[in-house]
């Protein structure tokens, strides 16, 4: 099996990184999650936040979990009930219960001998925010930090003194934490170097006009300040939404491998082109992701690529990944050829 292989690559490009038990943060030990403190960090009501980490005896990789949790902009928004709680919570051991891409006791996972730091989402900005809205009145104040980017920069920056030269590292995230993804790629990249360096983003398309309101798109972005975190795509220009970060990315980093994993008509994008404002909210989603495709990305860039499923689920890699399927493909050959820097398909099944 490919995903046998896959584990295999480690041994192939020998040991440079072997963590020792002093490199580990105090109170924590090899394979088991423990809760590491972020200073300056804050979540959405000003309490601090955290990372968490499983670290594996002598492994040369590194994966970075961004979590999912909705998105919120506003007063009304940020009581919805799809949104992370805004403030701080505790880690959960329910990643060792799935199936899918973060099993951490399913040695046929490709990454079950990466050490894994998982980045909590508590902000609600997917991580590109920077700002402290009020969305009260001065009466009755609702200050809200939309700090997400900078945790999420703090937190690779910490991790760094763990884990100084990893041979690989993943930036890997969930619906909010997929799009935190590509905004968070260029740091992975200022902070680790050396390493061979990918991106993964499971149902963390952005969404971007003219499919939904431009307007309401404007207020997000102002809402969370992220004109101050999105990068120009080229000097000259500003970035006018999320979609721009896909072809900054594809231009700027040519040695980082990112792929977008995305279902066609993902029901909770789809909700969420309904909340900002669409004239057709079912084609929504569709539409967004095969403009990424063809245009922000481009069908032949080598280095970035896409697997689309016909589906209305949001989020696959909770499941097996050897048990997902499209165009012939299934999701776990798709990333051993991603990780193992062979030839790599875009999965469209619309160009079938």
């Amino acid at each position: 099996m490919r995903a046998i292989i896959f584990l295999a690559i480690p041994c192939l490009l020998g040991l440079n990184f072997i963590a020792s038990a002093d490199s580990l943060p105090p109170g924590c030990e090899y394979d088991k999650e423990c809760v590491v403190e972020l200073p300056g960090s804050l979540c959405g009501d000003g309490s601090p936040s955290y990372f968490s980490l499983v670290a594996k005896r002598n492994s040369p990789d590194l994966l970075l979990y961004l979590e999912p949790g909705g998105a919120c902009w506003s007063a009304e928004t940020c009581v919805f009930p799809h949104v992370t709680k805004l403030s701080r919570k505790p880690p959960t051991t329910k990643l060792i219960r799935e199936k899918g891409l973060l099993n951490l006791s399913d040695p046929t996972n490709p990454f079950y001998k990466f050490s894994k730091v998982t980045i909590p989402y508590c902000t609600g900005d997917v991580f590109l925010g920077d700002s402290e809205p009020n969305y009260g009145d001065a009466a009755h104040p609702n200050i809200v930090h939309h700090h997400g980017y900078q945790n999420a920069l703090l937190t690779m920056e910490a991790v760094k003194n763990y884990f100084p030269e990893p041979e690989r590292v993943v930036l890997f995230g969930r619906s909010a934490g997929g799009l935190g993804v590509l905004a968070q790629l260029r740091n992975l990249d200022s902070i680790f170097p050396h390493a061979m360096k990918y991106g993964l983003a499971d149902s963390g398309t952005p969404l971007m006009p003219p499919f939904v309101d431009e307007t309401n798109y404007s207020k997000i972005i102002d809402a969370w300040n992220a004109y101050a975190t999105l990068p120009a795509v080229v000097s000259s220009d500003k970035m006018s939404n999320f979609g721009d970060l896909l072809r900054f990315n594809t231009l700027h980093f040519p040695h980082i491998r990112y792929g977008l994993i995305q279902s066609y008509d993902d029901r909770v994008m789809t909700y969420f082109a309904k909340s900002i404002g669409t004239s057709d909210s079912s084609q929504a989603v569709r539409k967004s992701i095969l403009v990424a495709s063809n245009e922000d990305i481009g069908l032949e860039t080598p280095h970035a690529k896409v697997f689309y499923i016909k589906s209305k689920d949001h989020v696959l890699t909770r499941k097996a990944v050897s048990q997902i399927k499209s165009s012939g493909m299934r999701l776990s050959e798709w990333l051993h050829l991603m990780f193992s820097q062979e030839r790599w398909p875009n999965i469209r099944p619309d160009l079938d």
